[in-house]
């Protein structure tokens, strides 16, 4: 978590858990740390991992087994990137278009500096 994100402490491990997914390193069906591990990783009030635990659950990105645990949905990695998709298109990519106008930034320049951050990866 970032100091300097602004979001709700529970919404950044929402995200973080939502990153996981995206990347491989956690798999359909596969079983999440508990309310308690996850608070003493995160340093933060188990309230907040249960938090988190229902706002994921509510969206489907995770379902819980009474007395087992929580895992993550089947179509947990495609539902993700469906909103998150839909959030980039009408919030992040009309923001981003806006500074670059009032900024006087052209796309060439976007680019070239995407390509150049890319050759040093």
């Amino acid at each position: 978590m970032k100091t300097t994100d602004s979001r709700p402490v529970f919404i950044q491990i929402k995200s973080w858990i939502e990153d996981r997914i995206l990347i491989g390193k956690l798999t359909d069906e596969e079983q999440l740390p508990s309310v308690r591990e996850l608070s003493v990783e995160f340093g933060v009030n188990p309230n907040t991992i249960v938090r988190t635990y229902e706002r994921l659950s509510g969206d489907g990105t995770i379902y819980s087994i009474r007395g087992v645990g929580y895992f993550v949905s089947p179509d947990a990695h495609s539902a993700i990137i469906a909103r998150r998709r839909v959030e980039f298109n009408t919030i992040s990519l009309p923001n981003f278009i806006h500074q670059m106008d009032i900024l006087g930034v052209d796309i060439s320049e976007v680019v070239e500096y995407y390509n150049i951050k890319n050759e040093k990866i």
